[in-house]
């Protein structure tokens, strides 16, 4: 048995028990604590796990308690681009056999279709055994919402992933703004004023229609980005891409699905209506306008809270939650998968089973707003009944609670995120002015579309 899996109070006692009996002839100077914090590779007492990750999945708070529970294990945290991750460097990884590949990988809900087909990458969860109460992916599967599950469910019924988050869709506001400029700014006054996607995008002409026009030329608007609309509106339907036939893959529907086409049109509705400020997400200027006022309206998954906060720490009060059009909705979310190639794959399970549990998803809900993939909170006070001060004391656990209750599941396929990004490609060209009939410009992105494999 390793040293380090020997607790200092086992130690201890030994020690007393042969002081006792006198045949401890020697006192050996106490053993140092373990402090594995600064290592870069194993040593006799520490263990570095290495996670590739994106944005804020692993979350700091958690790393520290897990460092407080196993000082012998150091989290070696690398973060990618989203589709570095998991659209090369995981392929590329498991091409070559698993060499390279971190001990934790995080897989994008746009993803798990892919993945999915590529069970043999990663290690088959029902086949680990927790270190303590000895559980495995089967037995942790109650604990989750099923749709949510069966994104990190192989091909051949491996379980190569277990659900972090849920992405419930909202809507983050400026209250603030919305009241200088004599519009509804109540929370349910606002979400009945924007219950459908047309009475959006007409509050956003009327929010418009306030500013001056050195506003207007300044790139000031209602909202950061209209190209959020079009998976908000696209994961409302029942189907996206493909169809659940009851075949492991199913089947390709993307050039006949009504939704892609609503929620196309949509997105350029918006788009053609002026009300968005075509600042980039996650770029430089969109950070520096969350606190600027550039833009009044983001729409926000459960995870986006904390990077409103990060961002904008100044405006705390002046932003307040409301409903999104349409009713429900859902952005983001992954798994935490162990791949094929690592080197400590006991430890790696042992942490996602600990990290992924309910009690720690409630805390990260509370610190980050990660939404829990575990229903068994869904009526849990202390989730439900839980009020964010940054966001006007909105009542954030119960929006969002419900808000993920009127999700329907949607089939994810293997070239979910290739179809994604065609589709944007040809939402840009008529927003940049490339391209003036929007009919053409949707016939492209399904052509487009039609060349993923």
């Amino acid at each position: 048995m390793s040293l380090k899996w020997i607790s200092t109070k086992t130690i201890g006692s030994t020690v007393a028990v042969l002081l006792a009996i006198g045949t401890l002839g020697v006192v050996q100077p106490a053993k140092a604590v373990v402090d594995c914090t600064g290592a870069t590779s194993d040593t006799d007492t520490c263990t570095v796990l290495s996670i590739n990750t994106f944005g804020d999945v692993i979350e700091p708070a958690l790393v520290t308690d897990y460092r407080k529970l196993h000082p012998e294990i150091k989290l070696s945290i690398k973060k990618s681009d989203l589709d570095a991750l998991n659209g090369t460097g995981l392929y590329t990884q498991c091409a070559a056999g698993g060499a390279g590949n971190p001990d934790i990988a995080a897989v994008e809900i746009s993803y798990s279709g892919f993945w999915r087909a590529y069970p043999q990458c990663f290690v088959d969860l029902r086949t680990m055994r927790t270190t303590v109460g000895n559980k495995s992916a089967t037995d942790l599967k109650k604990d989750y919402l099923s749709w949510r599950w069966e994104h990190g469910v192989g091909y051949n019924d491996a379980v190569i992933g277990i659900p972090t988050d849920v992405g419930g869709l909202e809507v983050a506001y400026r209250w603030d703004l919305f009241k200088k400029y004599g519009l509804p700014y109540k929370r349910d006054d606002v979400s009945k004023a924007w219950n459908t996607w047309s009475k959006f995008i007409d509050f956003g002409k009327n929010y418009m229609s306030k500013l001056s026009a050195s506003d207007k030329k300044a790139n000031i608007g209602f909202m950061d980005n209209v190209g959020t609309i079009y998976p908000a509106v696209l994961n409302q339907g029942t189907e996206k891409y493909y169809r659940n036939n009851g075949t492991d893959q199913g089947q390709l529907i993307f050039k006949t699905n009504k939704q892609v086409k609503t929620a196309f049109d949509t997105t350029i509705a918006a788009s053609k209506a002026g009300i968005g400020t075509r600042i980039g997400q996650f770029s430089s200027d969109w950070n520096v306008g969350m606190s600027k006022g550039t833009f009044a309206v983001m729409l926000s998954p459960a995870w986006m809270m904390d990077y409103i906060k990060g961002q904008a720490p100044g405006t705390k009060g002046k932003w307040d939650i409301a409903d999104i059009p349409g009713g429900g909705g859902n952005q983001g979310g992954s798994q935490l998968t162990i791949p094929k190639g690592a080197k400590h794959k006991q430890e790696a399970w042992d942490f996602i089973s600990w990290y992924l549990a309910p009690d720690q998803q409630l805390k990260v809900f509370q610190l980050y707003g990660l939404f829990p993939s575990t229903p068994s909170l869904y009526t849990d006070p202390d989730l439900v009944g839980y009020k964010d001060p940054f966001f006007n004391n909105a009542p954030v656990g119960k929006i969002y609670v419900d808000g993920v209750k009127k999700l329907k599941p949607i089939f994810e396929g293997k070239l979910q995120r290739c179809i994604d990004m065609a589709m944007g490609s040809a939402i840009s060209l008529v927003a940049n002015g490339k391209e003036k009939d929007s009919n053409k410009a949707f016939a492209k992105g399904i052509a487009d579309a039609d060349k993923c494999k």
